[in-house]
């Protein structure tokens, strides 16, 4: 259940230079047979998220009036895609994900896609487990697909464990 201190908004341009901070934070939990070290001190770029934010495709999520979380979207395949979510390890487990998650999906709607696609650590419980009990299934991106090339794109990244997966939007 949401926290009534959560709020989810469009990410504004001041929001942007605190987002690195949480994206590190997030990737502290992450074992690093799946995620090498060398890629836990990495973040978006900042181009990357001042064009989110202009399109539309980012959102934070505050925790008593603090940026706590956020989500940023792209079209791969025609389809929104759930790039990057990630919410403060201090702010856990308190529907900050979720709340982010419904929003990605309402924009997918709003923008008549058929569905939002993503990739994710399989086995992580707060990765693809998380997904599916929010109506996610795995998907088989075909070969010559954006998705199937993020896939090996993360793995030659060192990314291990990853799974793409996907949810219709009804």
């Amino acid at each position: 259940m949401l926290d009534t201190c959560i709020a989810i908004r469009p990410a504004r341009v001041a929001d942007l230079p605190l987002l690195a901070d949480i994206e590190r934070r997030a990737a502290a939990l992450f074992p690093e047979s799946d995620l090498p070290p060398a890629l836990r001190g990495a973040a978006l770029p900042a181009e990357a998220l001042a064009g989110a934010q202009l399109d539309g495709l980012l959102w934070v999520a505050e925790d008593e009036g603090r940026v706590a979380g956020f989500a940023l979207a792209e079209i791969v395949d025609g389809q929104l895609h759930l790039a990057e979510m990630d919410v403060d390890p201090d702010h856990a487990r308190r529907g900050l994900g979720a709340a982010l998650l419904r929003q990605v999906l309402a924009e997918a709607a709003r923008r008549g896609c058929a569905a939002v696609t993503l990739t994710t650590f399989a086995h992580l419980p707060w990765n693809a487990p998380f997904y599916r009990r929010h109506g996610f299934q795995d998907d088989a991106p075909a070969a010559g697909s954006q998705l199937a090339a993020r896939l090996r794109a993360e793995a030659a990244a060192g990314f291990r464990n990853r799974v793409a997966l996907r949810r219709a939007i009804d």
